[in-house]
């Protein structure tokens, strides 16, 4: 008759403990937070007839308490691009910090692309606790095409207990030949 007690106190415990488990791998709220945001970028009129490609970024923010490890960044839809090669950086300038800015800036420099990184499923990227990172998009138009953007950013995370977590970042960054184009690219 103990051992039955013994038993059942055990496999209480078990149960109890696999509860709180499944709690904490089951946890949804998204750590990695960015404002719904869209841009299109075109050069001057002067440069149109050879503007072939171009990078764009925008901001994210770990609002979390710990640092995400992250494992896996990707635009899901192309539209009138040959590429879109999805690189990060860790860190904002002051400015995105401070205002945490809601838009995405064009025409990114060469030596801020160079600056990112792409992201290792390894897991070699991290984003601090509290802290921003800076997605950059550089871009080149499908043969033909006048624009083109890249849209719905697939992140992927490691959550608890060594899950991968996904979550979709509502991001649309592109270029056009001139604004025209940028402008019948939304329709």
């Amino acid at each position: 008759m103990n051992v039955g007690r013994a038993a059942l106190g055990v496999s209480t415990a078990l149960a109890v403990v696999g509860a709180i488990g499944l709690g904490v791998a089951t946890n949804t709220s998204e750590p990695i937070q960015v404002p719904s945001i869209g841009v299109c970028g075109s050069p001057p009129d002067s440069a149109a007839a050879h503007f072939r490609s171009m990078a764009a970024s925008f901001v994210i923010k770990n609002t979390s308490g710990s640092p995400v490890t992250i494992r896996g960044l990707r635009a899901t839809m192309l539209v009138g691009l040959a590429s879109a090669r999805v690189t990060i950086k860790a860190g904002a300038d002051a400015d995105e910090i401070r205002h945490y800015r809601l838009e995405a800036t064009v025409a990114v420099s060469s030596s801020e692309v160079a600056k990112s990184s792409p992201v290792a499923p390894d897991g070699s990227t991290t984003i601090a606790a509290h802290s921003f990172a800076t997605v950059i998009t550089s871009m080149t138009l499908a043969d033909g095409a006048m624009a083109g953007r890249a849209t719905d950013f697939q992140l992927a995370t490691t959550g608890a207990l060594g899950t991968i977590r996904t979550q979709t970042i509502p991001a649309s960054v592109g270029l056009g030949v001139d604004g025209a184009a940028c402008t019948a690219l939304d329709q």
